[in-house]
């Protein structure tokens, strides 16, 4: 998510949910696979538009056929508004990423362009302070229980906190205390990859690190799919590997040039993907988008192209 807002503005989409269907086979019911679980989309997809118009935007996400919703904490609002516009359409959002207060005016700054990548990054950085983390999850449950939400996603480890085994087991030592502090709070915690965390530190790959030194009941894992294609990475073979564990997914589709594509139109193969992913548990499909130049255009059409697929 958060990379690409200093790396491209270019198109993604993702979409939607199918239905079941039944046939009378020579007098039996045969019934096709059942329905899976309904799309859903990454608000920050939309963000410039919530700004703009929230509740007008929201309506427009329902009226594509969006059942769920991943939020940017509150969006800097009162979480209890949010909820209520979110069930005025029909809306529900099992997940949200990490905004502390003060955090969504330094993000709504940089999506905007007003602080540069530098800027960016260090305050990001001082509000995810390792030191500081249950702080951190203890905000995050005070948004995420007015708006229902299960799931609160660490959303970004930057490269220059995984330059070093000792840096990636200070990070590992942070996920588990703040996976126990959501626990403890009634929350899943679930952590959310770029491309960096699987470039290798040594023979080690962060990304398998993480998942080896946290506790699998404790942390669980938001597989985006773009940026783990971008870095080489087969999903499906994660998905063999660690079932369990992953329980979100972002439907985003990148070039060979790792730009950020429209599902169908990249490298991501969704229709080997998808089955795969919900074999290994995953709930939750979210499409993301990182700063579309058209996030209506962007929503509708990753639906219009998701929905057969699920």
């Amino acid at each position: 998510m958060i990379e690409s807002l200093f790396i491209n503005r270019r198109s993604l989409l993702s979409g939607a949910a199918a239905l079941a269907a039944g046939t009378a086979l020579g007098g039996t019911a045969a019934l096709a696979r059942p329905r899976r679980r309904p799309l859903g989309i990454q608000l920050y997809t939309l963000m410039n538009l919530l700004d703009a118009d929230f509740e007008g935007t929201i309506a427009k996400v329902a009226g594509m056929g969006y059942r769920e919703v991943e939020t940017l904490g509150s969006f800097g609002k009162d979480p209890a508004f949010v909820r209520e516009v979110f069930d005025r359409h029909g809306l529900v959002s099992p997940s949200q990423h990490i905004m502390p207060p003060g955090l969504y005016e330094v993000f709504d700054d940089g999506v905007a362009g007003r602080i540069d990548r530098t800027t960016f990054e260090r305050k990001f950085i001082e509000a995810f302070n390792f030191n500081h983390v249950e702080s951190l999850i203890d905000a995050g449950a005070k948004q995420a229980g007015p708006l229902g939400q299960k799931y609160i996603v660490w959303q970004i480890s930057w490269p220059s906190q995984l330059k070093s085994l000792n840096q990636i087991k200070t990070l590992i030592a942070a996920l588990n205390r703040a996976a126990t502090a959501a626990h403890d709070r009634g929350f899943q915690l679930a952590y959310h990859n770029h491309d960096q965390e699987f470039t290798k530190v040594g023979n080690d790959v962060p990304y398998d690190l993480i998942l080896k030194g946290t506790d699998p009941s404790k942390l669980k894992f938001e597989l985006d799919l773009a940026w783990a294609t971008k870095a080489g990475v087969d999903p499906v073979a994660y998905f063999k590997r660690y079932p369990g564990r992953f329980k979100m997914v972002h439907m985003k589709d990148v070039a060979a040039d790792g730009s950020v594509r429209d599902p169908g139109t990249g490298l991501v193969d969704f229709r080997r993907v998808i089955p795969a992913a919900e074999r290994a548990g995953v709930e939750h499909f979210f499409v993301e988008y990182d700063v579309p130049t058209d996030p209506l255009r962007t929503a509708a059409q990753a639906h219009r192209y998701l929905a057969p697929l699920m």
